[in-house]
């Protein structure tokens, strides 16, 4: 009995709560009328990995979780395992963090397996990971014949199954990357790499790169130059996944990074993103007014086009002449004429385009030098409204920036309506949080010695734990902290008196600081202390 009844899994689930008996009932028909399993249509419709299942076994059962990239491979105790037990009951011996030898199995209920391996290894504790790991562990270490089926994992099936895991897990990026005589895929998920499974043989590495050049309409002969391409790749529930790929030459041969293109529903509109209540009111009603610049600041990666793609939603796209000019389109919106910056348009020249054509609203995917900076003030100025990013530390900081790249202050004061900072940082899974009495340290670095919260004799922080809807890792989905100046007569005049950042962030009446919004979300359990502290 090698293999796990997908019933056990199911039932693992249903204990540690990644689903309840309703959503079973629910979504029994829909598995039957899919002809899929009840386990890949649960995994589909709750966004479950098949790693959370195994984790939810292991947490039923009392046993640790074996997590393949962290645990290294005993390979003295391994290698004395027979080839023919490893065929039948697929089965490793790993050292936890903490460098305790275990005998890992993706099947704890196979007692003859497990059994048999102690008497060759020794009474080793038990632990839990998933077969499909495991399997490309053995077939690694130990060579072809080490396999539980005997053959050299298919690259196809290989990268239909990353793909998989990238969805279910909400990846942003799937790296695939050569190492010194191996290959590993990593994924980003919630802004954090996580290593996919263990290393792979260096040919399976070098198989699995040449598909997906292939998907992608790469040259799969050319290795020793970038090159840029995109596929969309089905799905088994009948959608696609579109996937922006790059490539790149590294010392140890070829990497490539996928990025997945994928617009969330519930990821559209600014009352999801986390923006405070008053802060979108405010954002409104810059956005209602007939011309100016809204700005959206942050380094790369901080959620800034996202943020933009909310505020372009507000506007009525039947009503409206709506233009975009982005590098590249990541979003598309229904009723928005949107251009792609190539060789030929760039961001100035696609701009200057606009204007002849009746505009209402204008987004510029980014503010990069004078010749954007100087048509997006001429376009606000003539009664348009414009939408832009930057990439600066803070909200102020946005108007220092677009003078050192040689902007008119008194352009800037007559056309700026807000400006908005941000950065993302990782929720706690709601499921697993545990709260718990902030310290006196806690105390000052979230209070600044307590001005307003002196005689406050406790207050609550909330700190991740790990389950398995998390993955173990206590967060899940990120969101966003923010910043926001709102330019009123008084911050206009200041910026164009030369005022520098401390004095227009001390003139204005609506200035929300980055460091308000992070202390709110630790106190209200959203994110934790330690996600918080470098904005506090």
């Amino acid at each position: 009995m090698s293999e796990l009844s997908e019933s056990t899994l199911i039932q693992a689930g249903l204990q540690a709560g990644l689903f309840d008996n309703e959503q079973l009932a629910r979504l029994r028909p829909v598995a039957r009328a899919r002809r899929a399993s009840l386990m890949e249509t649960l995994a589909t419709e709750c966004a479950l990995p098949q790693t959370a299942f195994y984790l939810a076994l292991a947490e039923v059962r009392g046993l640790p979780y074996a997590h393949l990239a962290r645990w290294p491979a005993d390979e003295v105790l391994l290698a004395k395992l027979p080839v023919t037990l490893l065929k039948r009951h697929p089965i490793a011996v790993l050292r936890d963090p903490s460098g305790v030898p275990h005998i890992v199995a993706a099947n704890p209920d196979d007692a003859l397996g497990v059994e048999t391996a102690r008497r060759v290894v020794g009474a080793l504790p038990l632990a839990i990971t998933e077969p499909e790991g495991l399997a490309s562990l053995l077939l690694r270490l130990r060579g072809k014949e080490a396999g539980a089926s005997g053959e050299a994992e298919d690259p196809v099936r290989l990268f239909e199954r990353v793909v998989r895991e990238a969805f279910l897990r909400r990846a942003s990026d799937i790296h695939i990357e050569p190492i010194e005589n191996a290959a590993r895929v990593r994924l980003r998920v919630d802004g954090r790499l996580e290593i996919f499974g263990s290393p792979l043989a260096r040919e399976l590495g070098e198989s699995l790169i040449s598909r997906v050049k292939v998907l992608s309409g790469m040259d799969i002969a050319e290795a020793r130059a970038p090159q840029d391409g995109g596929l969309i790749y089905p799905t088994a529930e009948g959608g696609a996944v579109e996937m922006r790929v790059a490539s790149a030459p590294v010392k140890f041969g070829e990497r490539l990074t996928l990025r997945v293109m994928k617009s969330d529903p519930d990821r559209q509109k600014l009352d999801a993103l986390g923006l405070p209540a008053a802060m979108i009111a405010k954002l409104r009603e810059a956005l209602a007014h007939p011309h100016g610049i809204v700005l959206v600041t942050g380094p790369t990666g901080s959620g800034k086009s996202t943020t933009l793609y909310c505020a372009l939603r507000e506007f009525d796209a039947d009503s409206l002449n709506i233009l975009t000019v982005e590098d590249p389109i990541e979003q598309v919106i229904p009723g928005v004429s949107q251009v792609q910056v190539n060789t030929k348009v760039g961001f100035a020249s696609a701009l200057r385009s606009f204007l002849r054509h009746d505009p209402d609203v204008i987004l510029v995917g980014e503010i990069r030098d004078l010749d954007t900076a100087d048509v997006a003030l001429k376009a606000a100025t003539t009664g348009h409204m414009v939408l832009s990013t930057l990439h600066t530390n803070s909200a102020p900081g946005a108007v220092t920036r677009l003078v050192d790249i040689g902007c008119e202050r008194f352009m800037l004061g007559a056309t700026l309506r807000g400006m908005l900072a941000q950065r993302l940082v990782r929720m706690l899974c709601p499921h697993c949080r545990r709260e718990r009495e902030g310290t006196e340290d806690e105390r000052r670095l979230l209070f600044h010695g307590g001005e307003r919260e002196e005689g406050r004799a406790a207050f609550a922080v909330w700190e991740p734990v790990g389950c398995p809807r998390c993955l173990g890792s206590g967060y899940r989905g990120r969101i966003g902290l923010y910043e926001a100046l709102w330019v009123d007569a008084e911050v206009s005049a200041a910026i164009s008196a030369s005022a520098d950042e401390r004095t227009i962030a001390a003139t204005a009446r609506d200035y929300w600081r980055l460091a308000d919004d992070a202390r709110e979300k630790v106190l209200a359990g959203v994110t934790s202390l330690e996600e918080a502290r470098a904005f506090l």
